[in-house]
């Protein structure tokens, strides 16, 4: 018989500069990433939207000012590098209103790709390059 699964939540901005999005590379994987991350337990019966403004904060720095559509785009599988747990990933829309990323040690590289050119092949790897594939494949 089998049994039901433990999955842990991440949520993940595709965050939008006019046609450029915000890539960062994660410093401990090297493996490419996403504004946002993993929601605590103690968030998961709050608004999601706390946890969502608690890791950009976190990784973005307090300067930057972002408009998020609470709305999801997609829901992806994914596995998160530290541990190797198996993730399920709640994609958002996200534009850039004001303010400088400030980037956390979570992260050693950042760029503001154009979606018409990118090509995540380069940067991402696995769950998060199908995620990224998924989305540029709808926006870009």
């Amino acid at each position: 018989m089998s049994k039901h699964g433990f999955f842990q939540i991440t949520q993940k901005l595709f965050l939008r500069d006019g046609n450029l999005l915000l890539v960062l590379r994660d410093q401990k994987s090297g493996h490419g990433d996403l504004p946002g991350g993993r929601m605590n337990e103690d968030e998961f019966f709050d608004e999601w939207t706390n946890s969502i403004s608690r890791e950009i904060n976190e990784e973005l720095g307090p300067n930057i000012k972002i408009d998020v559509n609470p709305v999801p785009i997609f829901v992806h599988k994914h596995r998160v590098n530290d541990g190797n747990h198996p993730c399920i990933i709640i994609a958002y829309d996200a534009k850039l209103i004001d303010g400088k990323v400030e980037l956390s040690d979570e992260h050693d590289f950042m760029e503001w790709v154009d979606i018409k050119t990118f090509d995540p092949k380069k940067l991402f790897s696995e769950y998060m390059l199908d995620a990224v594939q998924l989305y540029l494949n709808q926006y870009a």
